[in-house]
């Protein structure tokens, strides 16, 4: 991943930090079903991101030290590749 891509990848874990300790947001986040529904929710938190932002950072492997653990439900990087269908 190029340095261009850091500001996103930093976005992307503090999303996913969000959903793994704040449980009002996390209720949020795994409701998301949709690339639409986490975009938006992406946004509400003040991450301006898009979906084949989501997508290439998904696809890209620097997200790996989230996937040690859990499933769908409780693995946020596992819930983004469902919904973002990867």
């Amino acid at each position: 991943m190029d340095s261009a891509s850091q500001p996103l990848l930093d976005a992307l874990d503090h999303f996913c930090t969000q959903a793994d300790g704040d449980p009002e947001f996390a209720r949020d986040f795994y409701a998301a079903s949709t690339p639409e529904e986490m975009v938006a929710l992406a946004v509400d938190a003040g991450i301006l991101i898009d979906a084949d932002d989501f997508r290439a950072l998904l696809r890209s492997g620097s997200t790996e030290h989230w996937e040690v653990r859990g499933e769908d439900h409780d693995n946020p990087i596992v819930h983004l590749q469902r919904v973002f269908r990867l």
